[in-house]
């Protein structure tokens, strides 16, 4: 942990309160299911209460295991989520293998074949995921690997009302923004705020956004132009905060859904 985010001693030596959602990993689903949502609702997509669960347990399942398989046979932990696996890795491999047991029942049993089909294709993707990067130890483009799942992802239950370019647009602007979420809290994190142009990129998702996407989908185009604003200020930002806050905050831009849902059915 960098010398500036020193923890007091009421803390745990994880981090502070604010931290722990991403220690635990439920950050991540909570941004997907709100994707997940915000697509559904603007390609006039059925989402159950089935597929909703399903999402956020198969992307706390992914989280975690990309965690502990990271300080696997680590002698010390670098980051304190990385510390946090390895302190308590005990505890949650048994959660985790329970959890796996309860969506593969559940999917297995309660998803429609369609949903199942798209689901297991996605689920083999993933697992060529976890071999290349902790068997063959592929670390490039790793981001952008996690970018394309986490969006495919998060748009599944929306693939069958793609009609357009315009439809397939959006999901791929939601993948950019999913890599420079990865991108710039692997540059932050490492202290190289020049290594990488997440400012100019961000930049350009936002305009592509306005420019090309608002006319045909307002509301999804509206919120990726929110977070890669998000983004932009952020970077902006970066050296007033701590590579923890930074690492809470790149998770909390792609939160853009909490505004635009309440809106999407009006626009639409």
């Amino acid at each position: 942990m960098p010398p500036h985010a020193t923890l007091s001693r009421s803390e745990p030596r994880t981090g502070p309160a604010w931290l722990w959602p991403n220690l635990l990993s439920i950050d991540a689903p909570l941004v997907a299911l709100l994707w997940q949502l915000l697509f559904a609702r603007c390609f006039h997509a059925a989402v159950s209460a089935m597929s909703a669960v399903l999402l956020v347990l198969a992307v706390w399942l992914i989280y975690a295991a990309d965690r502990l398989l990271d300080v696997r046979g680590a002698s010390r932990a670098r980051l304190p989520r990385h510390e946090f696996y390895r302190r308590y890795g005990g505890v949650v491999t048994p959660v985790w293998i329970g959890v796996l047991a309860l969506a593969a029942w559940l999917a297995c049993t309660r998803l429609p074949a369609g949903i199942f089909a798209r689901g297991a294709g996605l689920a083999g993707a993933v697992a060529l995921y976890f071999f290349m990067v902790h068997r063959l130890r592929w670390s490039r483009p790793k981001e952008l690997a996690v970018a394309v799942l986490f969006a495919l992802g998060a748009s599944l239950a929306a693939w069958e009302k793609v009609r357009s370019p315009g439809d397939v647009a959006t999901i791929v602007l939601f993948s950019c923004l999913c890599w420079i979420n990865c991108a710039a809290i692997e540059t932050w994190e490492r202290g190289g705020g020049a290594a990488w142009p997440v400012r100019g990129a961000a930049a350009l998702v936002a305009l592509v956004a306005m420019l090309f996407l608002y006319a045909h989908r307002p509301v999804l185009s509206g919120a990726e132009a929110a977070s890669a604003l998000a983004f932009v200020a952020l970077d902006h930002a970066r050296e007033r905060l701590s590579p923890d806050a930074l690492r809470v905050l790149a998770d909390a831009a792609l939160l853009s859904p909490l505004l635009f849902l309440p809106i999407a059915g009006i626009v639409l």
